[in-house]
């Protein structure tokens, strides 16, 4: 097992989402991997029987081949530069599989203590926002988005509501958490009084769950809108990490956030964000 920083080939993206992936491996004590992902070219090109059109898909391949290669070059000397300074004896790995994205993405999520994307993923049109929303949105799996400063040693905060995506998201990150160290159990107090009847909503049932799992907690309340109160609260207590569900739907293959989960995303100044749906 690893903690994975998905690489695109681009220096700026590939060195945040491997700097974000090295503090949480060091924490975790785990190798860290650098995976970068594209399909075979001569696989999705149409083939054609004429041979002007045959000359067409070749010089249309190679070319593809050689801008992919010098993307495999950009992502495996931005992993490298980071992870030679800073690996502190950790286990280093570049991987370039070919295969589609989404699907090294989501293979690499199912058993990695952490799939880390860079932040520029949550947008939708960016090279890897596909491949970030297929794995928590299709496939239903952790992931990990790079914060857009420096990595802070600050306590983890929990958006806590009692909802399955928040305790999924509680329950895939546990090891990210405890390593991290101090929780605040964030909640506002609109989602308990709208979940009074389910005792699971309670702060303080999270709360003696973690500590059976040796993690110390306090809790916070949020006013006003949830996703502004949460990135107010990382930013006053200079948190290192906010772990929350993220919610959303599928409609005719568009993907919609819902707007807690939307407004962090889209924050200019956000910590690591461990998410799970």
């Amino acid at each position: 097992m690893s903690v994975v920083a998905v690489l695109q080939g681009t220096e700026k993206d590939d060195r945040q989402s491997t700097l974000a992936a090295l503090e949480l491996a060091r924490r975790l004590n785990t190798p860290v991997t650098g995976l970068f992902a594209l399909p075979d070219p001569n696989a999705v090109l149409m083939v054609s029987a004429t041979p002007e059109a045959a000359g067409l898909t070749a010089s249309t391949a190679q070319s593809i081949i050689e801008m992919q290669l010098a993307m495999k070059r950009t992502a495996e000397t931005a992993f490298h530069d980071v992870t030679s300074m800073g690996a502190h004896g950790l286990d280093c790995d570049f991987f370039h599989e070919v295969n589609t994205v989404e699907r090294a993405c989501a293979n690499a999520a199912t058993l990695a203590q952490a799939v880390v994307f860079p932040r520029s993923a949550a947008k939708n049109g960016t090279p890897l926002y596909l491949a970030f929303e297929h794995v928590m949105m299709d496939a239903r799996l952790p992931v990990v988005l790079a914060g857009s400063d420096e990595f802070s040693a600050g306590p983890v905060i929990i958006a806590w509501d009692g909802s399955n995506g928040a305790a999924r998201a509680v329950r895939f990150h546990l090891p990210l958490i405890r390593a991290l160290g101090n929780v605040i159990i964030a909640q506002a107090p609109k989602d308990l009084e709208r979940d009074a009847a389910r005792p699971a909503a309670e702060p303080g049932t999270l709360e003696s769950w973690l500590k059976r799992h040796g993690v110390t907690a306090k809790t916070a309340e949020i006013d006003g809108d949830v996703g502004s109160g949460l990135l107010a609260l990382a930013k006053g207590s200079g948190a290192s990490m906010i772990v929350a569900g993220a919610y959303g739907h599928s409609r005719l293959g568009e993907r919609l956030f819902g707007g807690t989960t939307r407004r962090m995303l889209e924050a200019a100044h956000a910590p690591v964000l461990a998410l799970a749906r």
